[in-house]
C-alpha cells in the first residue's frame, strides 16, 4: 500500500473527515462547516495534506523524506520510512482524526492529529493556513481529487459487482447441474430397489423344453403340479378283468357240472 525509497515517497490517497476541537481556543473560533483533508504522495514527490471546509478555510503542508523522518522520531515507530507510511495511512483511515487549534500557534494555525487505534502512538501534523489568493485553487484541486478518488472507488465496485454476478451465475448453473444428477440418481436407486424387489419368474426355475419364449397366452405350471398325460394314439389296450365268483357258489356250479356230466354218462352207457 505504501512505500518508500531513498529519495521517493508513495503512499495511496487517503480522504475523510477531521472534526474541530476548540483547544485553547473559543469554540466560537472553530470552523461552522464539516473540514476533509485529504493527503496523498505522488511519484517522486512529497507527502501532502491538505484540510477544508471546501468553502473559505483551507490548511495544507508538505513532508519530505527528511520531514517524515524527523515525524517518526518524534511518534516514536521503528522500521523503514515504508513501514512508517503505512502506519501513517492507517491512522488516516480510521475515524479518529481531530483538527486542533492550539493557541501558542496562532489563530490561523491548526494540528490534524490522527491515531490508528486507543492505546497506539499517535500521529500530530502541523498545517499553516492557505493563502487567500490560493484558495480557490487548493479546494478545487482538492474537489477534482476528490471526485477521482470517487470514480476509481465506483469502478472498483462496478468490476466487484460484475465479478459477484459472474460467480452467482456460476453458483446457480452448478446448483442446477446438481439437481439434474441428484433426480437421476434418485431414478437410478428407485430401478434398483424395485428389481430387488420384484419376484423371481416361474420360467427361470423351470426351463422350457423348446428354448423358445413364451406367449402371452401360454401358462406356466411348476414341476410339482404337472401330470403325465399319455397320448391318445398311446394308450394302452384295455385288459379283460376276470371275476372271481364266491367259493360256495363256484364249488356249487363245478359240482352241478360233474354231476350232469355222470348223469350223462350212465345215460349213454
Amino acid at each position: 500500500m505504501a512505500a518508500a525509497a531513498a529519495a521517493e515517497i508513495r503512499m495511496a490517497a487517503v480522504f475523510g473527515e477531521a472534526r474541530p476541537e476548540n483547544g485553547d481556543h473559543d469554540a466560537d473560533a472553530l470552523p461552522r462547516r464539516p473540514v476533509l483533508f485529504h493527503a496523498h504522495a505522488h511519484f517522486q514527490g512529497p507527502l501532502r495534506v491538505v484540510a477544508t471546509d471546501l468553502r473559505s478555510l483551507a490548511w495544507h503542508c508538505s513532508l519530505d523524506l527528511d520531514d517524515l523522518q524527523d515525524l517518526q522520531d518524534d511518534v516514536g515507530i521503528g522500521g523503514s520510512c515504508s513501514d512508517f507510511l503505512d502506519y501513517l495511512y492507517s491512522s488516516f483511515s480510521s475515524a479518529q482524526v481531530k483538527l486542533l487549534f492550539p493557541a501558542a500557534q496562532g489563530a490561523n494555525t491548526a494540528e490534524l492529529v490522527a491515531t490508528k487505534a486507543k492505546g497506539l502512538p499517535r500521529i500530530t501534523i502541523s498545517l499553516h493556513p492557505v493563502a487567500t489568493s490560493a484558495l480557490k485553487d487548493v479546494i478545487a484541486d482538492f474537489s477534482l481529487a476528490l471526485y477521482a478518488s470517487y470514480k476509481t472507488k465506483q469502478e472498483h465496485a462496478s468490476r466487484e459487482q460484475e465479478r459477484v454476478s459472474q460467480l452467482m451465475e456460476s453458483l446457480a448453473s452448478e446448483r442446477q447441474k446438481n439437481e439434474v444428477m441428484q433426480k437421476q440418481l434418485e431414478a437410478l436407486s428407485f430401478l434398483d430397489r424395485r428389481k430387488a424387489t420384484r419376484p423371481k419368474v416361474v420360467s427361470d426355475q423351470v426351463p422350457s423344453v423348446s428354448g423358445a419364449p413364451l406367449s402371452s397366452d401360454q401358462v406356466i405350471v411348476p414341476v410339482q403340479q404337472q401330470t403325465s398325460v399319455a397320448s391318445p394314439s398311446k394308450v394302452p389296450p384295455a385288459k379283460a378283468t376276470k371275476r372271481v365268483a364266491h367259493v360256495s357258489r363256484r364249488a356249487r356250479v363245478r359240482g352241478a357240472l360233474l354231476q350232469d356230466a355222470d348223469e350223462n354218462d350212465d345215460g349213454s352207457s
